[in-house]
């Protein structure tokens, strides 16, 4: 499934989800799409992904080996980044528009990142290139979370 990202979370980080509840534990991470809505395009494609990993267990049950790709893409995931905020904490700026909705696509050095409310372009200041996810989710904006930042590997297995 190409539309498929894999996720790892930084180890031994206090994660709330409820992947969290054994040391091999997974989350289906579906989106973005705002709160409260729905989206058929992405209720399909789940449900095609979880009815694929559904087949997946049914043969490793029977004791069929079913093939799998021996290399995948990873993002691991760095650090979260909040809002610029003012002196009394409110945020000051919004995500740059040509980032809205482009999760997983790379950022490089000195591409803009946030757009103050006062015109002020706010540019990506990393040493290197990386890859914004949860990019201006509304549930995160109480956790101070504007988005997060993954580097992207290619594993072998």
């Amino acid at each position: 499934m190409i539309r498929v990202k894999i996720l790892q979370y930084p180890p031994n980080q206090d994660h709330p989800y409820l992947r969290s509840v054994c040391e091999l534990g997974f989350a289906i991470e579906v989106g973005p799409v705002a709160q409260g809505t729905l989206n058929a395009e992405l209720f399909l494609q789940t449900e095609a992904l979880i009815s694929s990993i559904l087949d997946f267990i049914e043969l490793c049950n029977q004791a069929i080996t079913p093939e799998i790709p021996k290399t995948f893409t990873l993002y691991q995931q760095v650090k979260a980044v909040d809002y610029p905020r003012d002196e009394l904490q409110q945020i000051r700026a919004m995500i740059y528009p040509q980032i809205q909705f482009k999760d997983y696509e790379i950022l490089h050095t000195g591409d803009p990142l946030f757009l103050g409310f006062d015109g002020e372009v706010i540019d990506y200041q990393g040493e290197s290139s990386i890859f914004p996810i949860f990019i201006n989710e509304a549930a995160y904006y109480e956790k101070h979370i504007a988005m997060s930042l993954a580097i992207k590997q290619e594993v072998t297995l």
